[in-house]
């Protein structure tokens, strides 16, 4: 199995973030009443792209170089995160999609540091197979609304529609891109920092200039490496 490198978002955190699912869709052409049939002929597949990643220091420098060695263009596979802020009703006290709390008697690290935990509690209520666009999701705590929400599971990254059921804390809701890998039943969904499995959007994505004043903003392009799904699916 090919290695994913996961990005170290501690350390090199862009300033904005833009994740799409792409749209697959195709047109039969316009009669000449106007009239154009779109017909959906798949849930698209997801475009990430972060602006303005600091590269201020030393360290933030060897660790770009060091996932651009391991990623050798487009070859290489990253799981990204992708920071829900924008859409999930965050609880008071979340730190990078995380809330930090003490042990159970109230106290914390030897350095006062606390735990980070996830402040959102979903879970698959029942098993999906490959090629899914529904899921039925439970909601276990900090979240109250699932429509429009993004989660992953496993570095499979969806995005939720409008719901087409909703029972007590139980919602039916549609999900884009289609199901990547089974997902089974009872399974914690990642709401507070979901992922995305990607490659380079192209060979030359982290390419890199060294400014006199040693201080640059970079960008970073990828694309869902939705071949590696493919391929898991076909193993």
């Amino acid at each position: 199995m090919p290695e994913i490198l996961e990005w170290p978002s501690a350390i090199l955190k862009p300033a904005a973030i833009e994740a799409n699912v792409v749209a697959f869709s195709r047109s039969g052409g316009v009669t000449l009443g106007g009239l154009q049939r779109v017909v959906r002929t798949d849930r698209g597949w997801w475009s990430v792209a972060y602006k303005g990643i600091a590269l201020d220091t030393p360290a933030q420098r060897r660790v770009w170089n060091a996932i651009a060695a391991h990623c050798g263009g487009m070859a290489g596979l990253m799981a990204v995160p992708v920071w829900s802020f924008d859409s999930a009703p965050w609880p008071v006290g979340t730190v990078n999609g995380r809330v930090l709390v003490p042990h159970s008697d109230g106290t914390s690290h030897g350095d006062g540091s606390l735990y980070a935990q996830s402040p959102i509690r979903v879970t698959l209520v029942d098993a999906v197979a490959i090629g899914a666009t529904s899921v039925k999701l439970r909601i276990g705590g900090g979240i109250d609304e699932l429509t429009g929400v993004r989660f992953s599971y496993e570095h499979a990254l969806y995005r939720t529609g409008i719901p087409t059921l909703v029972d007590g804390t139980d919602w039916t809701v549609p999900v884009s891109p289609a199901i990547r890998a089974p997902i089974p039943a009872g399974a914690d969904l990642e709401f507070g920092l979901p992922t995305c499995l990607v490659r380079l959007a192209d060979d030359r994505t982290m390419d890199v200039r060294l400014s006199s004043g040693r201080f640059d903003l970079v960008d970073a392009a990828f694309v869902e490496a939705a071949d590696y799904w493919s391929d898991l699916a076909a193993a």
